[in-house]
């Protein structure tokens, strides 16, 4: 496994928290429940990428790219917050959810499928292990 295959197994447990959410399957206090543990997921998940993969988005990317992952992980963390502060199911609860997931999905298809590729091809072989200890072991 490599380090790409971590951060990628979290979106996948990112996107079946969301898809929980939007298919509204139990009561409301489940809801509840399961908007903070995305939540978390999501504010876990972004200070993991930004801890470790952030230096490497600067150095292969440049500080614009760099700057982009930073606004996008920002404005999932208010969107997960906000999604906590509402009524489960209510209207402004849905529309928080549908903005958080898109801009969830979107965000990690492009890493799949071009900044994860585009870095992997720039390490070395001792980057590439250190990248996966320090994501394994966060």
């Amino acid at each position: 496994m490599g380090p790409f295959d971590i951060l990628s197994e979290q979106h996948r447990e990112l996107e079946e928290r969301l898809e929980a959410l939007v298919s509204e399957e139990g009561g409301e206090g489940d809801l509840e429940a399961r908007t903070r543990e995305l939540a978390a997921l999501i504010q876990l998940h972004g200070r993991l990428e930004e801890r470790h993969l952030q230096p490497l988005i600067l150095r292969f990317e440049g500080r614009d790219r760099a700057r982009e992952e930073l606004e996008d992980h920002l404005t999932l963390g208010e969107l997960a917050e906000e999604l906590e502060e509402l009524t489960p199911g209510g209207p402004e609860w849905l529309a928080r959810l549908t903005a958080l997931g898109d801009l969830l999905v979107a965000h990690m298809q492009e890493e799949e499928a071009a900044l994860f590729p585009r870095i992997a091809t720039c390490l070395n072989a001792r980057e590439g292990e250190e990248l996966l200890r320090g994501l394994a072991s966060s």
